[in-house]
């Protein structure tokens, strides 16, 4: 049973003679520890060597079983006998709602089913039907599990991906036909709404498996579960998405299915710790060829992707160059729509691109200036060439504004500290309206905010 984040009650039955001195022992020593309080509390996982905070399991015997206010406690393990409402009320301690719990268990060794229709004919009919809807055979989850994975199914059944089955199943022929439906059922989730849903019927096809596992039943759901979980990684390394968590991105769906799934991937020699990799990462290339297995689809899907990704992560860095950069992916697209070893070859040059960044460098400016200068350009002329006679002014307040940035920026914790960023802001704005360009005086409040904005971002770049 996997507690997560969650605790269990063990509930035995007394010895009618004397008691060992071990129990006697342990009895001083959970009071000592203050072990129920403790119990109540959450655990400490930023300091898990904290004292008393990784108390998960209190033995009772008489004790907790009523009136005790433990929401964290998500299993009763039960072997002592327990008549009417005192059976009632100690089943219930695992019902209360808490964060990362959405249903508690009981586990019987004793037969005390048998006595919950005695129990209940204290309550009137109203109150028995809501207490009998409420406890549940374990089992009663698997049509639900069923469901699921038929849901999962012809969610890729749907976009054509019809060996999905024996895929997941691992009835296959060949490897290449494993590859094969790998390659379509990924593809096939190139829309964002369509691999939005794939991850949540997954998460509950996986939270049904959690419920279920290690029982026999669902054991035939163990392998298309590895399955599909490396469907979603591949999809994840295809459209360069990010986790949530720090492998995939199925934190709800229980320790259990999350330890199946991860030692499938790393069967399969992938990490799952490790999120996708970077577009500038030197492993990139080697990377994709990996993920694409000679088929150049996948290759140039993967590769646009991160393409797009790095972008979006890196726009505020230099807008006016990751602007470029975007528009020249689209205008390959554009141009060369299915041809993929073309897209694929383009991608490649706007890698190299990406990697080495700004390397236009306008007469009479040096880097950090230029990158300013087409900034400005962007804000105060829409992104239109500068009309020939503001060209040299607005190079001369660039080379002006670069170096009060430098002059005031380099001190300790300089951006929280808005008294020094507001005092920059009108130096800017002053500088700004002096340089006397009508396009940019017409708009000097916004330019000098958003030049204040990207020196922040270019930071580490400005003060070297």
């Amino acid at each position: 049973m996997s507690l997560g984040f969650l605790k269990a009650v063990v509930v035995l039955s007394a010895d009618a003679t004397n008691e060992l001195a071990a129990i006697t022992a342990a009895r001083k020593e959970a009071k000592r520890w203050n072990a129920v309080e403790n119990f109540c509390q959450p655990f400490d996982r930023d300091d898990p060597d904290k004292e008393l905070t990784g108390i998960a399991f209190l033995i009772v015997c008489d004790m907790l079983l009523t009136g005790f206010d433990a929401p964290v406690e998500q299993v009763m393990y039960i072997d002592k006998r327990l008549k009417e409402h005192n059976l009632l009320q100690a089943i219930a301690r695992v019902n209360r709602v808490a964060k990362n719990k959405n249903r508690g268990f009981i586990v019987d060794y004793i037969g005390l089913a048998n006595h919950l229709v005695e129990a209940l004919a204290i309550y009137s009919a109203e109150d028995h039907q809501d207490i009998e809807q409420g406890l549940k055979n374990l089992l009663t989850e698997v049509p639900i599990l069923e469901e699921r994975y038929q849901r999962l199914l012809q969610h890729f059944v749907s976009v054509g991906v019809t060996s999905i089955e024996a895929f997941v199943r691992g009835t296959l022929p060949t490897p290449a036909a494993d590859v094969a439906v790998i390659h379509a059922a990924v593809g096939a989730m190139k829309d964002i709404k369509r691999r939005a849903d794939f991850e949540v019927y997954l998460k509950k096809f996986l939270q049904s498996l959690n419920l279920i596992l290690p029982n026999e039943a669902g054991h035939p759901y163990r392998g298309p579960a590895r399955r599909f979980g490396y469907l979603l990684r591949m999809v994840k390394e295809r459209y360069k998405e990010r986790y949530k968590d720090e492998s995939l991105d199925i934190a709800d769906a229980g320790e259990k299915v999350k330890a199946l799934i991860n030692e499938h991937l790393i069967e399969l020699g992938i990490n799952p710790k490790i999120p996708p990799i970077e577009l500038l990462s030197d492993d990139f290339i080697a990377n994709v060829q990996k993920h694409s297995q000679g088929d150049p689809e996948a290759k140039a899907s993967e590769m646009e992707h991160a393409i797009r990704k790095h972008c979006t992560v890196h726009f505020d860095e230099d807008p006016a160059f990751y602007k470029r950069l975007s528009e020249k992916l689209e205008q390959l697209i554009q141009d060369h729509n299915d041809n993929w070893q073309v897209l694929a070859d383009g991608y490649d040059k706007l890698r190299s691109e990406a990697l080495a960044g700004r390397t236009d460098v306008l007469a009479g400016l040096n880097k950090e200036a230029t990158t300013f200068f087409d900034f400005t350009v962007q804000l105060g002329f829409d992104g239109c060439e500068v009309p020939a006679e503001y060209c040299e002014p607005l190079k001369r307040l660039m080379m002006r504004i670069v170096e009060v940035l430098q002059d005031t920026i380099d001190i300790i914790d300089f951006w929280n500290k808005p008294l020094e960023v507001k005092r920059l802001r009108g130096n800017i704005d002053t500088e700004i309206l002096l340089a006397n360009i009508p396009p940019l005086a017409d708009k000097h409040e916004r330019i000098a905010v958003e030049i204040v904005k990207l020196a922040e971002k270019r930071h580490a770049e400005l003060t070297k």
